[in-house]
C-alpha cells in the first residue's frame, strides 16, 4: 500500500499544476478505500437488502462514499494525529447516519448535524492552509447532495415544507462556501510558498497557484557555465529588443500594441508564434510594455512561447530559467481575450470556454535592476520603476 501511495504521490507531483484541479497526494488513500463500497453492498445484499426507495439508497450511498473516505484519510501519515482521529469520529458518525437509513428511519437532526459539521470543518481546513484539491470538493458537494436529500418535504406537512425551503437557501449557501473556501485556500496556500512562484522555482512540496503549471526543479545552484548561459541570454534579448522601445517598431513588425495599456500590456506576433523558432532574443513571440504615470510607453521586457503544447522549454540557465505553463484558463471567442480561470467547481464565465493547458513560456525582463529577470516583476517594484521612469527629464 506504502508503494502504491508512494507511486501515485510522484505522478501527482510531476504534473506542477494547481491541487484545486488535480487529487491531492494526501487524499489517494482515501480514493483507494471507496474499493470498500462494494463490499459493503454485497454483504447488505448476502443479509437481505431491506426494501428502501431508491432516494433512500442514495442517502446511504452518498454517507458511506464520504466515511470511506474519511477513514482512508485517516489512514494516511500526511495528517497528524489530532486530525486523523477527527477523521475517524466523522466516519464513525457518517456510518451511524447511513445505518438509521437502512433500518428505515429518516436521517434527523444528527444526520444535519454531522453532514454540515464535516463540510464547514472543509472549510475551516482549507483556509488554514490545507491544499483543496478535487477529492475534497467532490466529497463536500457529495455531502451537499445528502443534505439536500436528507431536506426534502413530507407530504401533506405545511411546516416541513417550510423547513424545507429554508434547508434549500442554506444548501445554495453551503456550496458557494465550498467553492469560496476552496478557491481562498487554493491561493492562500500558493502564497504561503514563496518558493511557489518567485522566479518560478518550484521545489518539492511548493503549491503553485490555481491556473499555473510550473516543473518540480532540483533544488540547486546553478552551475557557472548557467549561470554564464544565463547572462548571455539577457545580453542578448537586451540588444535585440532594443528597437522595439518604439511602439510603432514593433507594430511595423507585425505586433499587436493597439490598445497599449497598464502596467502588464502583451502584445503579441502570430507571424512569430508559427515560424518554430525556439528562444530566439531577435524574434520574441511577445513583447511586455508599461505605462509609466506620465503616459510613456516603456519595453519592460518578452515572453517567448513554445511553438506546440507539451513541449518543454530549453532550461539553458538550469534553476535560473524555468519555464512555465497554464492551466485551466478561460477564453472568450467573441472578442477574444482571457476572462479568467476556471472555478473551483468547474466552471467559465458565461461566454467563454476552458483551455486546459497553454505551450510552455518564459518571460525575460531587459529593463536594469530587475529583481527576477526570467521570473515574474514583482508588481510593486514595477510600478516603483515605472514611477521613477516618469520622475526624469
Amino acid at each position: 500500500m506504502n508503494a502504491l501511495l508512494a507511486h501515485l504521490d510522484h505522478v501527482v507531483s510531476v504534473t506542477g499544476g494547481s491541487p484545486l484541479y488535480q487529487i491531492g497526494a494526501e487524499h489517494l488513500a482515501g480514493v483507494i478505500a471507496l474499493v470498500s463500497l462494494p463490499i459493503g453492498a454485497w454483504v447488505i445484499r448476502r443479509r437481505g437488502a431491506p426494501a428502501l426507495a431508491p432516494i433512500a439508497w442514495l442517502l446511504v450511498a452518498l454517507l458511506a462514499a464520504s466515511a470511506a473516505l474519511h477513514v482512508g484519510l485517516a489512514i494516511d501519515n500526511e495528517h497528524g494525529i489530532g486530525l486523523r482521529a477527527l477523521f475517524v469520529v466523522d466516519a464513525v458518525f457518517l456510518g451511524v447516519v447511513a445505518r438509521r437509513v437502512i433500518r428505515g428511519s429518516r436521517a434527523g437532526r444528527l444526520g444535519v448535524a454531522v453532514l454540515v459539521g464535516s463540510i464547514v470543518a472543509y472549510w475551516v481546513a482549507v483556509l488554514s492552509g490545507e491544499a483543496p484539491d478535487q477529492v475534497g470538493l467532490a466529497t463536500k458537494l457529495a455531502e451537499i447532495l445528502a443534505l439536500a436529500i436528507v431536506f426534502r418535504p413530507a407530504r401533506n406537512r405545511r411546516w416541513r415544507r417550510a423547513l424545507s425551503f429554508a434547508g434549500n437557501v442554506a444548501i445554495g449557501l453551503l456550496v458557494v462556501g465550498t467553492a469560496a473556501s476552496s478557491w481562498i485556500g487554493a491561493f492562500g496556500v500558493s502564497a504561503a510558498d514563496p518558493s511557489a512562484v518567485a522566479g518560478h522555482h518550484v521545489h518539492a512540496g511548493s503549491v503553485p497557484p490555481p491556473g499555473s503549471i510550473f516543473p518540480v526543479v532540483a533544488d540547486r545552484d546553478p552551475t557557472p557555465a548557467e549561470r554564464t548561459a544565463a547572462a548571455d541570454l539577457i545580453t542578448a534579448a537586451r540588444a535585440a529588443l532594443a528597437r522595439y522601445a518604439d511602439p510603432a517598431v514593433a507594430a511595423a513588425d507585425g505586433y499587436h500594441v493597439n490598445g497599449l495599456a497598464g502596467i502588464d500590456f502583451h502584445a503579441s506576433n502570430p507571424k512569430y508564434e508559427n515560424d518554430d523558432r525556439v528562444l530566439d532574443p531577435a524574434h520574441p513571440e511577445t513583447l511586455v510594455y508599461a505605462v509609466a504615470p506620465d503616459g510613456r510607453p516603456v519595453l519592460m521586457g518578452a515572453m517567448f512561447l513554445m511553438p506546440k503544447i507539451g513541449r518543454p522549454g530549453p532550461t539553458i540557465g538550469g534553476p535560473l530559467t524555468v519555464w512555465h505553463a497554464h492551466e485551466h484558463v478561460c477564453v472568450s471567442l467573441t472578442p477574444p481575450g482571457l476572462t479568467g480561470l476556471l472555478s473551483p467547481l468547474g466552471a467559465c464565465p458565461v461566454g467563454s470556454i476552458d483551455m486546459p493547458r497553454t505551450a510552455e513560456m518564459i518571460h525575460i525582463w531587459i529593463v536594469p535592476g530587475a529583481p527576477q529577470p526570467f521570473g515574474d516583476l514583482d508588481e510593486a517594484w514595477r510600478r516603483a520603476y515605472l514611477q521613477a521612469i516618469a520622475a526624469r527629464p
